[in-house]
């Protein structure tokens, strides 16, 4: 089989080119993203919702106490509500900070959210069993699939 982007050979079994990291099915997609971008964004989204509750708490909170408890509870809870509706785009936050998209792994299309919902929240608690063994089979994978992207067929993409 030949990359449609830099037509050099590769696997027939690979979604991605070896060569220029072309989602192969559908090249204007982008490229297969790196492991550490996506850890990175896996840190992001977290920790937005954490300074959001530190600001949120310590600011309203130097106004008044009642303010600041409401303000603490409530900034986290929009921010849960924004967090789940990037899903249906494909993203997270932190994806859409660096750029990245989640594409089904066989049309390339944005999977929706349901396939985004299990990949981002039931996906994520498979691939932190035994240790976290889900993320690093990511590492091994040609595809870079961790346990997650394979139960909901999805690949991560940095869009071009």
């Amino acid at each position: 089989m030949t990359c449609p982007s830099c037509h050099k050979e590769v696997a027939v079994d690979s979604f991605f080119c070896a060569w220029c990291d072309r989602f192969i099915p559908v090249p204007e997609k982008g490229t297969k993203a790196n492991l550490f971008a996506r850890w990175v964004a896996l840190m992001i989204d977290p920790l937005i919702a954490v300074v959001l509750w530190f600001v949120a708490g310590g600011v309203f909170g130097a106004i008044s106490p009642g303010l600041g408890i409401t303000a603490a509870m409530l900034f986290p809870l929009i921010y849960l509500i924004w967090f789940i509706s990037q899903l249906r785009h494909g993203m997270t936050p932190g994806k859409r900070l660096l750029g990245l998209r989640v594409i089904n792994s066989q049309t390339g299309q944005i999977p929706g959210f349901g396939k985004m919902f299990l990949r981002e929240i039931v996906g994520r608690i498979v691939s932190g069993l035994f240790l976290g063994l889900g993320y690093f089979w990511a590492i091994f994978d040609k595809n870079g699939q961790a346990w997650h992207d394979k139960l909901a067929g999805t690949f991560v993409v940095k869009a071009s």
